[in-house]
């Protein structure tokens, strides 16, 4: 079963692909660091919503700054990384070691930042890491920058739609909004997303699903054990 990610950037056009190879060859290294970047700041959340040292390491510590307060508007958290209430157990894997959620209707799966509530809303969040902000408005033409964050934004809300379509498949418990926090090296963003407008991202992300599934029939496995981040 794929992956949301796998599915999102397999089914970009063309056009987008080139200019990532593009940006890739310009700045080799870049997305390593990135990745490596991102997987320590998710760390660093995890640790401090279970009252852990955040542990963040020195060269990140300014993607850190900032982002406690937000972390610290949830009154519940039901999942971090994997779910921490019993009746969701079954969400995690046999060896307990990881945890995902996943569509066997859509044939889908990821494995969500973290979930809770906020004032008695139900709220499903991600974390990223980014040289510049993200943007939920469509460009002014020629703004490069800001075209790039409004492109980051589209991605993340249509996963943000399919995790949220996916942990109410399995278990019933339909988020209300979704919140991007967004970390940059000047700045963090809080960024939500009510219900309406994950719909419309929720059915954007359905049709590139189907898409997928259509291209590579070979990964039309309806398996969760299978799934592969």
């Amino acid at each position: 079963m794929p992956s949301v990610t796998t599915i999102l950037s397999a089914t970009e056009s063309e056009k987008s692909k080139a200019g990532l190879r593009q940006w890739q060859d310009k700045n080799p290294g870049a997305l390593e660091a990135a990745a490596t970047r991102g997987t320590a700041i998710h760390l660093a959340c995890e640790n401090y919503l279970r009252g852990l040292d955040p542990g963040v390491p020195e060269e990140y510590q300014q993607f850190w700054n900032g982002l406690s307060q937000y972390l610290d508007w949830f009154d519940t958290i039901h999942w971090s990384e994997r779910p921490l209430r019993p009746d969701w157990n079954d969400l995690r894997s046999d060896d307990k070691e990881v945890a995902y959620v996943w569509s066997t209707e859509h044939l889908f799966a990821g494995c969500p930042d973290l979930i809770g509530e906020i004032g008695g809303v139900k709220v499903i969040a991600d974390f990223k890491t980014s040289n510049a902000p993200y943007s939920a408005f469509s460009p002014d033409r020629g703004d490069r920058v800001g075209y790039g964050g409004w492109r980051k934004f589209q991605k993340c809300a249509q996963q943000m739609a399919a995790y949220r379509y996916a942990l109410n498949e399995r278990v019933g418990f339909l988020c209300d909004v979704a919140l991007i926090l967004v970390a940059t090296e000047e700045t963090t963003q809080a960024i939500f997303i009510d219900g309406d407008q994950l719909e419309l991202y929720e059915s954007r992300f359905l049709k590139r699903a189907k898409m997928f599934h259509e291209l590579f029939p070979e990964d039309n496995d309806n398996e969760a054990a299978n799934f592969s981040p």
